[in-house]
This record gives C-alpha cells, sequence and structure tokens, in this order.
C-alpha cells in the first residue's frame, strides 16, 4: 500500500481495479479512470517540481555566492523531480498509453 493520504486527498479514487493494460478499450469507464489517475498523478509530480523549484530560488537568495555549495541538495532533488514531468501526452487519441505515468 502507498502512502496515507488524509483531509480531501484520502477521498480520491485510486487506479481503477479493472483496468486491463493489455486491451484498454474492452471497459471504457475503465479505461477513462485509469487516464484520469494518470493525469491526477502527473499532476501531482508538477506541482511537487513547483514547489522544489521554490525552495532552490529561496536557497539561492539566502546563500549569495556560496549558493553551488549551500544549494546542492536542493538542486539535485529539484533535477530529480523534473525528469519525465509534464501532460503533453495525457490525452491523445488512439496513440494514448492510458496504463503508464
Amino acid at each position: 500500500m502507498g502512502k496515507q493520504f488524509h483531509g480531501e486527498a484520502a477521498n480520491y479514487p485510486g487506479a481503477p481495479k479493472n483496468f486491463d493494460p493489455e486491451n484498454p478499450y474492452a471497459d471504457g469507464v475503465a479505461m477513462i479512470a485509469q487516464r484520469e489517475h494518470v493525469v491526477r498523478e502527473k499532476m501531482i509530480k508538477v506541482e511537487t517540481a513547483k514547489l522544489l523549484r521554490e525552495r532552490v530560488q529561496t536557497c539561492y537568495m539566502k546563500e549569495g555566492v556560496n549558493h553551488y555549495q549551500n544549494c546542492r541538495d536542493e538542486v539535485k532533488a529539484y533535477l530529480e523531480s523534473i525528469k519525465n514531468v509534464g501532460v503533453h501526452r495525457a490525452n491523445i487519441g488512439v496513440h494514448d498509453r492510458a496504463g503508464g505515468i
């Protein structure tokens, strides 16, 4: 089991149980639910990257000329978070791979 969320996030449905990645068009409702789940997860990654970028900017301003040494961990976390992030392929029709994030 993944993270336990609290508040409004606890009510969001996860990935649909009846979605078949081998035959995504078998159940249209499950396919749309899976697509929504994938987009929601990607948007969470985008917002996480934005928060990490703000941390990097704050660290750069605070540390001044020493930001290369003192902000190294924040920059590494930010660069790791922006790999394969974006929703540009969320809804492209027949070429959509609704099962993959």
